[in-house]
């Protein structure tokens, strides 16, 4: 078993005791914030233990979209409320027309040894940001930082409701088929022999679960996450042409 076996198979675990703790203490038990990667691990077995169990789960970030999540466990009589998630939003403002950029953000958390799973979305803007945050931390953000990057800021409790819109660029193309190499090798802009090599390597997955299979079918919705490339959605896929060649259409997340 590879380090990486490990490190699945002990996160796993994790999501196991959450359920095991909330039976034994009779409250809702939360996990650490998750990235997609860990909740598309979590989530099948966090509703196989569900229905084992009678609890009820939720996922929640602090608003609706949020990419990063805590995942709960509600053992009965407790109701998966958002208002029971251990999540606070902090607005970092600045003057208007500065800009906070999530690259600074990120920086400054973890530059003062702030722990990403303690941190859920950041949400960069003008004038102000917002940070969703573990509870635990949330005097750390208000008390100790007083600039994201070089930009002086004034850290509050609370925030205006948020509303997540992702950006793309749409990416058009033709693939001699709809096989995981030939969209990889597409998007990366290199050749099928490349392709298969990062598959193999694990530097590719479909829908944020690693995958090494170069010959995995791609279908309309599917999510490429090509490591240091980018994240790709597949939202279109026409007929072949008469070269049989098929059209694809991907939205690359910026």
């Amino acid at each position: 078993m590879d380090s990486s076996d490990k490190e699945t198979g002990y996160f796993l675990q994790s999501v196991r005791n959450l359920f095991a703790l909330a039976d034994k203490q009779s409250c809702p038990k939360f996990s650490d914030f998750l990235s997609e990667e860990q909740q598309a691990l979590a989530e099948p077995l966090a509703k196989k233990c569900a229905k084992e169990t009678g609890m009820q789960i939720r996922f929640w970030g602090g608003y609706e979209g949020a990419v990063r999540v805590m995942l709960g466990v509600f053992p009965d009589p407790w109701e998966p409320e958002e208002s029971c998630f251990p999540i606070v939003g902090v607005t970092a403002r600045a003057r208007k027309t500065d800009k906070l950029e999530h690259r600074a953000i990120m920086g400054t958390l973890l530059g003062a040894q702030l722990k990403r799973e303690m941190l859920g979305d950041l949400i960069p803007g003008e004038g102000e940001a917002v940070i969703f945050a573990d509870e635990r931390i949330e005097k750390t953000l208000l008390t100790q930082f007083d600039r994201i990057g070089n930009t002086g800021v004034r850290m509050e409790k609370g925030f205006a409701p948020v509303k997540r819109e992702d950006r793309f660029e749409e990416i058009k193309g033709t693939l001699a088929s709809l096989r995981l190499d030939a969209a990889v090798a597409m998007l990366a802009g290199t050749g099928r022999e490349k392709a298969a090599a990062l598959i193999r390597e694990g530097l590719v997955s479909v829908g944020h679960i690693e995958e090494k299979d170069v010959s995995r079918r791609l279908r309309e919705g599917d999510i490429l996450v090509i490591r240091r490339r980018g994240k790709y959605k597949l939202t279109g896929a026409g007929e072949p042409t008469r070269k049989g060649r098929i059209p694809v259409v991907f939205q690359k997340y910026l």
